[in-house]
């Protein structure tokens, strides 16, 4: 009976429906009503005949509850697509009416919205608070932080790595310029960012000194393999079988062809492609990700630190126009992130600036002059940081730590050096320059012995290290006597879990795990601050505390630092061992501006004595932390030639 009441009740229900939709037009799919019930003389399970129920149009129901539950089932499809039809409909009409009322021309919209990272709730600290951000069609942007990561982490929340609360609203949300007609914003926007640890390296090291011999088979991968080969219409890799293309996908690949060929010539990257990848400059291999980044056609390309160590400055302006062409025709748009100490292009119209948890937006011009006052304390810092101390600058310096007489390097017929001629001494500070490309890298690797044709110098080419010939040290032994920053280095440096600061540091020594330094190198560059250190006010309860954070820092595993913090990290680790020459090339990438400010006034005040050697690679001066008043020499290579300027 139970049953039988159940089903009553639903054919019930069901008519009082049918009979409420009959009047519209758009329920024309229910031809026949049900009829009424008739009412059973016997105790069965169904009330009704078999069959008893008898359609206007022939058919009979319903011979089997089964048969019951499949039409209702039935029907209550139908009328569940309807329900949801109808809103659908209406809130598309709706949406696309307020979109071109308020939202045209918008890129990108965030509203009120704090920023948190994925797991964390409403009640945790956010990494950014109450950000407002509106990016319109014909704007130019720039996202600029002290350092690689609270900037970088903005331009992820664009990639949907962190999440938004509340989320921006519809229409639109965060992108509504592809809202009309809806595209997906993962194959929409995309992001570059020059950090130095590749995320396809993983925890174990790699041997970054291949790059140097290129004699393996997969050393001889060119650039044009390496960042290009998924694309078989350039002719990189002969197919066996070649597959029919439709129109479409051949019109395609001409569009990425003509993309492809445009932009390498603009980049000057057609003479590299070829080469092997290996033998490449850093600069060089970031100009080849940007050029495969477009030829992926987002939509909004995000760049992270272009500027960083890219290019020298006479090389930026033909670049940067080749970004500024590319953002104008909006194919793609263009947003770049910055340091703070990296020019802004000129073409930039507004700035999103990071201060700690806050986002300050607008108009270049405002925002910047918001910075007026700690720009001015920065280059008061900067100016004590130049100018104060005792000058290091001596008459006379002591023995060679390094010997170049007529050095080269030779690829089959490529030379890369070209008869250099260069004298190291202990207590000497150099600055060597140079374009990407002019082998800045290829000279470090024989100062370091990395190269194997350190081995091979020669007749009236010599290279003496440490007062011997190359071949008269050993490996292990030459690392001792150099501490060495570099971006290979940094790449290569294995994030292995659990691998914690204070075991970065040692293998600073001899390449293993000693333990030193804590009372030197770590307290003077990690959490405590100089300033603090030369504060006479200071209690001893928090002298305790600075000593405790210097402890829990020390005990951090390494892979969950921050970029900037492992670039100071590493820096550590070249120093620990107060070795003999100490060579640092791009020393400063990721780190923030009081990372920097606190660096490079430990270099100048005691970080490296009178009788270590030290040499900056990089291309701005203002970067180097001594000034010819510190006996600061110069270095330059330009295609392959070498010349102290």
């Amino acid at each position: 009976m139970a049953t039988t009441f159940y089903a009553v009740c639903l054919f019930v229900a069901l008519q009082l429906w049918l009979a409420t939709v009959r009047s519209s037009p758009v329920d024309s799919c229910y031809y026949y009503s049900l009829p009424d019930l008739p009412v059973s003389q016997d105790n069965r399970t169904i009330p009704w005949g078999e069959p008893s129920i008898a359609y206007s149009n022939g058919t009979t129901c319903c011979s089997s509850l089964d048969q019951v539950r499949s039409e209702l089932d039935a029907i209550d499809s139908q009328l569940l697509q309807l329900l949801s039809t109808r809103p659908s409909q209406s809130q598309r009409s709706y949406s696309g009416q307020r979109l071109r009322d308020y939202d045209t021309g918008v890129v990108i919209r965030i509203v009120g919205s704090n920023i948190y990272r994925f797991g964390d709730s409403n009640v945790a600290a956010p990494v950014f608070r109450d950000v407002n951000w509106t990016v319109r069609e014909g704007e130019c942007w720039a996202v600029i932080g002290s350092g690689s990561h609270q900037k970088t982490t903005l331009l992820q929340t664009l990639r949907g790595h962190l999440r938004l609360a509340p989320p921006p609203p519809p229409p639109g949300g965060l992108f509504p310029f592809l809202s009309d007609p809806p595209r997906d914003a993962h194959n929409a926007v995309a992001l570059v960012s020059f950090a130095h640890r590749p995320q396809s390296t993983g925890s174990a090291f790699y041997d970054y000194t291949a790059r140097y011999g290129a004699v393996r088979d997969e050393d001889r991968i060119t650039l044009r393999e390496s960042m290009f080969g998924e694309y078989d219409f350039l002719n990189i890799r002969p197919k066996v079988q070649m597959e029919t293309k439709t129109p479409e996908e051949l019109a395609a690949e001409s569009v990425k062809k003509a993309i492809f060929k445009d932009l390498t010539a603009k980049l000057g990257l057609v003479p590299l492609l070829d080469l092997p990848l290996v033998t490449l400059s850093n600069g060089q291999t970031r100009r080849a990700r940007i050029v495969k980044a477009v030829m992926s056609q987002p939509e909004l390309l995000l760049l992270d630190e272009p500027l960083s160590n890219w290019l020298g400055r006479e090389q930026q302006t033909d670049s940067l126009h080749v970004l500024e062409s590319l953002h104008k025709v909006r194919n793609p748009r263009i947003i770049m992130g910055l340091r703070n100490q990296d020019p802004i292009p000129e073409w930039i119209t507004h700035v999103a600036l990071v201060k700690q948890d806050r986002l300050l937006t607008g108009k270049k011009e405002d925002i910047l002059a918001q910075q007026v006052s700690d720009t001015a304390r920065a280059e008061a810092n900067r100016s004590f940081i130049s100018h104060s101390g005792t000058p290091t600058a001596r008459k006379e310096f002591g023995k060679p730590v390094a010997i170049l007489k007529n050095v080269n390097v030779i690829y089959n017929t490529r030379k890369v050096l070209k008869s250099i001629n260069w004298t190291i001494r202990e207590g000497e500070r150099w600055h060597l320059q140079g374009a990407n490309g002019s082998g800045k890298t290829t000279l470090m690797s024989l100062i370091t012995g990395d190269h194997p044709q350190s081995y091979t110098q020669r007749g009236e080419s010599y290279l003496e290290l440490f007062s011997r010939p190359r071949s008269k040290i050993s490996t292990p032994h030459l690392r001792s006597l150099i501490g060495l920053v570099s971006p290979e280095l940094a790449n290569a440096y294995p994030r292995r879990p659990r691998t914690t600061v204070w075991e970065v540091i040692g293998t600073g020594f001899d390449g293993g795990f000693v333990p030193g330094g804590r009372n030197g190198v770590l307290s003077r560059l990690g959490p405590r601050h100089p300033d603090l250190q030369k504060d006479t006010t200071m209690t001893a309860t928090n002298r305790q505390l600075l000593s405790r954070l210097d402890e829990e820092f020390s005990n951090r595993n390494f892979v969950d630092l921050s970029a900037g913090e492992q670039s100071v990290v590493l820096l550590m680790r070249a120093l620990v061992g107060r070795p003999q020459l100490v060579l640092l090339d791009e020393v400063w990438s990721g780190m923030d501006d009081s990372m920097v400010l606190t660096a490079r006034r430990y270099l100048r005040e005691g970080g490296v004595g009178p009788d270590q050697a030290v040499v900056v690679v990089s291309h701005w001066e203002e970067e180097v932390p001594w000034d010819a008043r510190d006996g600061l020499r110069t270095f330059k290579l330009e295609a392959g030639n070498g010349v102290e300027i």
